[in-house]
């Protein structure tokens, strides 16, 4: 039986639902009245990346191959201590971000909170000092509307409030470039090349830090980031991501 709070809560989002009907940001189906932007058989299909993963960049490694690292990071070695990442990047999460960035729907954020929430242990904020986002060029971000790595990264702060994790927007683009995304993985792996700059050194010092980034494909942004970050005497530097490229 409802209690009255309960009771309340149900019609009036039955009301809501009547009134603005939904419908599943995927297949375009009415949404029943407790699901939220998905149905149950699109959001079904959005699933954990499967493991193992690289203990390092966190994309899928083939199983009992006697390696727990992908062949690129035992090879080219990047900046970044580990990688995090929730899914991978195919549909239906291409769509989805398609929607979130090209049509300005931030909200769609909310298909990975649970997740996100379950990812995150309250024990492995313990591990950071601060969250630094990914930044975007001054004038895409300005076109979008805002920064996608900045709205993950205060889901993850917003998971655990008392933890005192700070978010510092510390490196800044300086270069327009290409959107890695139409690029091929040599171009990918040379365009992010002086893009970013730390805008205050002195705060990294010493410091374990998590950056955050939507997608990772190659990892070239989040290496690119973690390099400065290093080289201005960051002690670890981790990356989490929503969404994780199996390809190289």
């Amino acid at each position: 039986m409802f209690d009255s709070g309960t009771e309340f809560n149900y019609w009036w989002r039955s009301l809501i639902r009547v009134l603005y009907p939904a419908d599943c940001v995927l297949c375009r189906m009415p949404l029943l009245l407790d699901e939220l932007h998905l149905c149950l058989l699109c959001r079904q299909k959005i699933q954990p990346l499967p493991k193992p993963l690289c203990l390092k960049c966190a994309r899928p490694i083939p199983p009992y191959d006697g390696y727990t690292t992908c062949s690129s990071c035992r090879s080219e070695r990047p900046h970044y201590d580990r990688g995090f990442a929730l899914v991978e990047y195919d549909e239906p999460t291409k769509s989805i971000f398609h929607q979130i960035k090209f049509e300005k729907k931030p909200w769609l954020f909310e298909i990975y909170g649970e997740m996100l929430q379950n990812s995150f242990s309250l024990s492995r904020f313990n591990d950071y000092e601060m969250i630094i986002p990914v930044p975007l060029d001054g004038m895409r971000e300005q076109k979008r509307g805002f920064n996608q790595a900045l709205m993950i990264a205060k889901m993850i702060k917003h998971i655990n409030p008392s933890s005192g994790l700070l978010i510092r927007k510390l490196i800044k683009k300086i270069k327009k470039t290409k959107p890695q995304s139409q690029l091929r993985r040599n171009q990918r792996l040379t365009n992010l090349t002086g893009a970013f700059k730390l805008k205050e050194s002195g705060e990294v010092s010493g410091k374990n830090i998590l950056l955050i980034d939507d997608i990772v494909t190659t990892g070239s942004t989040v290496n690119e980031c973690a390099r400065i970050l290093k080289e201005n005497g960051a002690e670890r530097v981790d990356f989490f991501t929503i969404a994780r490229s199996n390809s190289l």
